[in-house]
């Protein structure tokens, strides 16, 4: 949040000061330009990032922790201009902390302007639960997550798969558990996920466009 004093330098202050360095202590060392940190695992890159909610003040910054697993050349397999610049809402699979069925939001946190001493009490209690619910709530959920076959894995068990039209987000998921069983050498899988995905795609136009659409990745597969 653009700002030139208030919440939104208290804010720049907590994440500098206090949150970076207790980001690396759990393991994210790395800066990248499309997120606050990231950590790379066997394949997979993590990302962490803090989008600041619209109804945030000069007085009060209200933010939450976004997390994504970016994997690294499942664009160009499907044949998508890769991302710039990666960021947690490219990757294929996101979320947010305290995201669950029960809720319909995530966790946010809240830093208001308050004078000295209480801002720095406030500022250390802020950053311990933003630490404490990455280190309980988004860290299992990334561990599951860290490989290209854990992704694939993810994808096919949240697959929301119907018999009716197919919606464009069943589509791109069958599409990237095609891609990713290609990334993985599983070129069989690959192609049995590709024949479900043409078969779903037919559903939503001509079969015959359907075929000209995934020859590349066809060919691909076969090459």
């Amino acid at each position: 949040m653009k700002g030139t004093g208030g919440a939104a330098d208290r804010f720049r202050d907590l994440i500098q000061r206090r949150l970076l360095p207790g980001l690396s202590v759990l393991g994210f060392h790395d800066r990248l330009p499309g997120s606050l940190v990231a950590s790379e695992a066997d394949g997979v890159v993590w990302m962490l990032d803090l989008p600041v909610a619209p109804w945030s003040t000069p007085s009060k910054i209200c933010f939450t922790v976004a997390w994504g697993v970016h994997v690294p050349g499942l664009d160009e397999i499907v044949g998508d201009p890769p991302p710039e610049t990666p960021t947690v809402d490219t990757c294929p699979i996101s979320g947010r902390i305290g995201d669950c069925p029960e809720r319909l939001d995530p966790r946010w946190f809240e830093l208001r302007t308050l004078p000295w001493p209480a801002a720095g009490v406030v500022a250390t209690a802020v950053s311990n639960h933003v630490l404490g619910g990455i280190a309980t709530d988004v860290l299992p959920k990334l561990n599951a997550l860290a490989t290209p076959a854990g992704v694939q894995r993810f994808l096919h068990l949240n697959l929301v798969a119907g018999r009716g039209t197919p919606t464009a987000e069943e589509l791109r998921t069958i599409r990237r558990i095609a891609a990713l069983s290609l990334l993985l050498g599983d070129r069989e899988n690959a192609a049995r996920w590709l024949d479900h995905l043409e078969t779903r795609s037919a559903a939503t136009m001509a079969p015959d466009l359907v075929a000209e659409r995934l020859a590349p990745l066809r060919e691909l597969i076969a090459s």
